[in-house]
């Protein structure tokens, strides 16, 4: 085995505020040949490539959500058929939804310090095996479209963007749907989609939202996929079709991991999703914002083996 490679996006708001964090990264792991910061997706394509070769055994990765699911995708399409090496989510991003879920805490040198002392005592790891979700081609850990799409689009056109900021636009953005604002019907805003779980078509003509995958919460404490991970060989897949006002009540719910009991919300496991729209919708994954398409395909692509402690 050739030991540790760490993939550093250090364009992630973290990183960026740390511009010496993949030299220190470098002298964590011993060898600042086995840490590289990316520029682009060909860096990642060559890493990837070099890692193959060298049956790199662990791969840490340093950035936020979108980071993750760009650099995993990658490496899903460059070693094929041969198994993943083990992953390690360093954190350093805007977004670290994904770390959170995991129960992943400290910064990427805290995290990498605790993972080389393990390696080097020989000391088990604790691992979770958590499977990826395939969205078209593209390969992460949470899909959302409509609300959840459209929550995004406003986030990431801040300057900054903060959790706090995150948080302050929810409570304006629930003000509005509490309101009937028009702001509050923009957001909230149907789209006219046929959706076939597992080949069975649901009964609703439109949705507010349709949110999918493999971890637990959506960000800011949302817990509303508290199954995702319950059964081997599938994700959970939620969906709703109710007025703004009805979407802010079920709130506390949703943060507390509880069921919602409405005629007017789909809750199921799968295992492959078809999403048909009528016009073009964009979508996101791991924050990661993608164009629009009238067809979304959505199962499961490879189990990963994660590095949580």
């Amino acid at each position: 085995m050739a030991g540790i490679g760490v993939i550093l996006n250090p364009y992630s708001r973290s990183n960026r505020k740390n511009p010496g964090r993949a030299e220190r990264l470098g002298f964590i792991v011993g060898d600042k040949g086995s840490c590289h910061a990316t520029k682009d997706i060909s860096d990642v394509e060559r890493l990837a490539l070099e890692f193959k070769e060298r049956d790199v055994e662990i791969l840490g990765i340093s950035g936020g959500d979108g980071t993750y699911q760009k650099t995993l995708t990658t490496l899903v399409k460059i070693y094929a058929e041969k198994p993943l090496p083990k992953i390690a989510l360093l954190g350093g991003g805007t977004m670290n939804n994904v770390v959170g879920c995991m129960g992943i805490e400290g910064s990427p040198e805290t995290i990498l310090s605790r993972l080389i002392y393990k390696y080097h005592q020989d000391a088990p790891f604790k691992m979770v095996a958590c499977p990826l979700l395939k969205v078209n081609d593209i390969y992460g850990f949470l899909f959302g479209n409509g609300i959840v799409y459209r929550f995004l689009c406003d986030f990431n056109r801040v300057e900054e963007p903060t959790h706090w900021t995150a948080a302050r636009m929810l409570l304006s953005e629930t003000v509005n749907a509490l309101l009937h604002t028009r702001r509050g019907a923009e957001i909230c805003q149907r789209i006219d989609a046929d959706i076939f779980v597992d080949g069975k078509q649901w009964p609703f003509k439109n949705y507010v939202t349709v949110f999918a995958g493999t971890v637990e919460t959506l960000g800011l404490g949302f817990k509303a996929l508290y199954r995702a991970r319950s059964e081997p060989g599938k994700f959970q897949i939620v969906s709703f079709s109710l007025p703004p006002r009805q979407v802010i009540w079920s709130f506390p719910k949703l943060l507390l991991a509880r069921p919602i009991q409405s005629e007017n919300w789909l809750d199921n496991m799968a295992s492959e999703v078809k999403i048909v729209t009528k016009e073009p919708h964009g979508y996101m994954l791991d924050g990661e914002l993608y164009p629009p398409t009238t067809e979304i395909n959505v199962s499961l692509g490879p189990t990963l083996q994660l590095i949580v402690e």
